[in-house]
């Protein structure tokens, strides 16, 4: 428990713009415990702006292991100035590293335990009902609270920061509603866990927004100065349309929403852009949602597309009414403030003024052993995610069991529960999972039909229906698995259903309409190592063995163990070097 203490309550004095250390120290220490981690985990860092807009943009770009951890090429950092942005860039790396290297490792980390043994050494009860907006039958809430007492998660000490207490929190309960969003990556563990808290918060208040739909008060522009206006006119330098808004919603900590629009480029080459900021004073969340707003448009000169968050995109100025329009004026200064020159005093100040509003915080230590720089998962039971949230408790736990618990085990649960609720699709879907995976098609076909006929929502129905198909696939009836993927495609494009589309014009030989299906699932997933070997296969198919190295190799950068790959390219090696 000191340790925990001593980590998080240890002074954090701040020198510049919320950080304990100048962006200088921290890039050059973070790169330098990088390199000499003995992993590979970071290549470099890349500026990515233009320089239309004047707010400097970086790229921090996974190495080998850094991309198999992770899924990821790249991470974004932004900020006023470029070695802010570069140390940011170089934070968001370290960040999400050591949380994916913490959740591959839970287990070792973990205990695999139940409520009801660890008594008061969990979190109280009541914080994971919190955590969840469930609108099903108290009949139903109640039967899933029996089961949640009793079965096993992996629980992990945190830090209860009101009650400066360790105590043990159910970690893939909350991955599966956070994921990465309320880590944080700092030059000490206060730094940290403000940001990783802010974060939390800016997503709550995000969510509030977009279910409100209503206008919220405007920030008056004469009442910006300093960092903040500096930023506001690199962007009406180009007479960029700016909308900035208070939607701090009753939170101890201000949240500054800017949605942008350059008439210049827009819709040709650039984007309407909306952002939030959340920190400890108005000013640094103003800034914070402005670099957001830089990191997502491109400099309104682009051919990308960002992908929408917290926020909703808008296609149109009439899709923003609400963003446009607004309720009262306010002064910048006049929004929350309980920014001190320590993290820890904020951190504090923070806890307090949550706990009065019905909001507990628990800090885990996610720090990666071999880089030794501090990383924090912040987790606030009660505090909305969009949709993520709105979950009953008897599918949260069902879907939390499924990332852990033996298979064998899981099929008891679910044969269990079914015995009464019947009407639940979410128990069929998992159930069908189980028999797919031991091999029982037809038993797993009956289960995802089943579970078609509740009325699962759109996402759903979609994973559903293509865990239906690869059931057929794996029996190979690839007609059916055709007809699947065309009835899911109408809902909407994800790459699992373009890889088994791939996968089964392959296996009825239609080679070049499983390359196109390949590469649209790798349009939508870039590292998709599989889908590069699958193209190779395609390839190596009709006897273009040079091309079909090329994707050997591809798949092999972005997963090195990849098995299948190995086997192909090696094929072609031996084919090619014997003609030679």
């Amino acid at each position: 428990m000191r340790e925990l203490r001593e980590k998080f309550l240890k002074s954090s004095k701040k020198v510049i713009a919320d950080k304990a250390k100048f962006p200088e120290e921290t890039v050059k220490e973070v790169e330098e415990r990088l390199k000499l981690a003995g992993i590979r985990i970071y290549k470099g860092l890349k500026r990515i702006d233009k320089g239309r807009l004047g707010i400097p943009i970086y790229l921090s770009l996974y190495d080998i292991d850094g991309q198999k951890i992770t899924g990821n090429f790249k991470q974004m950092g932004k900020g006023s100035t470029e070695t802010l942005s570069q140390a940011s860039a170089l934070m968001e790396l370290v960040e999400r590293f050591s949380l994916f290297s913490f959740y591959k490792e839970i287990q070792k980390k973990g205990i695999l335990s139940t409520f009801e043994e660890l008594k008061e050494k969990a979190i109280p009860f009541n914080e994971i009902l919190k955590s969840v907006e469930d609108e099903e039958s108290e009949d139903i809430k109640k039967l899933a609270i029996k089961y949640l007492k009793e079965v096993p998660f992996y629980f992990v000490k945190a830090f209860e920061v009101a009650t400066q207490k360790e105590k043990f929190i159910p970690f893939h309960w909350f991955w599966l509603l956070y994921e990465y969003n309320g880590s944080a990556g700092g030059n000490t563990y206060p730094e940290a866990s403000v940001q990783a808290i802010c974060e939390l918060i800016e997503r709550h208040t995000n969510t509030l927004s977009v279910r409100k739909n209503a206008p919220m008060p405007a920030i008056k522009r004469d009442s910006i100065q300093g960092e903040g206006e500096k930023l506001i006119n690199c962007y009406e330098r180009l007479n960029i349309k700016l909308w900035i808004r208070d939607m701090t919603f009753g939170m101890p900590v201000p949240t500054v929403a800017v949605m942008a629009m350059d008439p210049s480029t827009y819709p040709e080459r650039s984007e309407i852009v909306y952002a939030a900021g959340t920190a400890t004073s108005p000013e640094r969340a103003l800034i914070r949602a402005l670099t957001e707003v830089a990191q997502l448009a491109g400099d309104f000169d682009t051919e990308g597309k960002y992908v929408e968050s917290g926020l909703p995109k808008f296609k149109t100025l009439e899709e923003a009414k609400n963003v446009i329009e607004w309720t009262y004026q306010v002064d910048l200064k006049d929004l929350p403030n309980i920014s001190s020159e320590d993290h820890v005093e904020e951190m504090l100040n923070l806890s307090q003024k949550l706990k009065e509003i019905g909001y507990e915080i628990y800090l885990i230590d996610i720090t990666h052993p071999q880089l030794n720089i501090p990383a924090v998962y912040a987790i606030i039971p009660g505090v909305l995610f969009r949709e993520r949230t709105r979950i009953s408790y008897l599918y949260q736990m069902v879907r939390t069991l499924n990332l852990y618990l033996p298979k064998e085990k899981l099929k008891e649960l679910l044969l269990s529960l079914l015995k009464e609720i019947k009407d639940k699709y979410y128990l069929w879907a998992y159930l069908g999972n189980i028999y797919k995976e031991i091999g029982r098609e037809n038993e797993a076909i009956d289960c995802y039909q089943k579970a078609l006929e509740f009325f699962p929502p759109p996402a759903d129905k979609l994973a559903i229906i293509s865990h239906l198909a690869d059931a057929y696939f794996r029996k190979g009836e690839y007609e059916k698995v055709l007809n699947l993927v065309a009835m899911a495609l109408e809902i909407d494009e994800i790459p699992e259903l373009y890889n088994i589309l791939g996968r089964a014009y392959y296996k009825l030989g239609n080679y070049l309409k499983a390359m196109e299906a390949f590469s649209r699932a790798i349009d939508l997933n870039p590292a998709s190592a599989v889908d590069y070997a699958n193209i190779g296969y395609c390839l190596k198919a009709i006897n273009y063995l040079p091309v079909a190295q090329i994707y050997f190799k591809k798949a092999l950068e972005i997963d090195p163990e990849l098995t299948m790959a190995k086997r192909g390219l090696e094929y072609c090696e031996r084919i090619l070097n014997s003609k030679n």
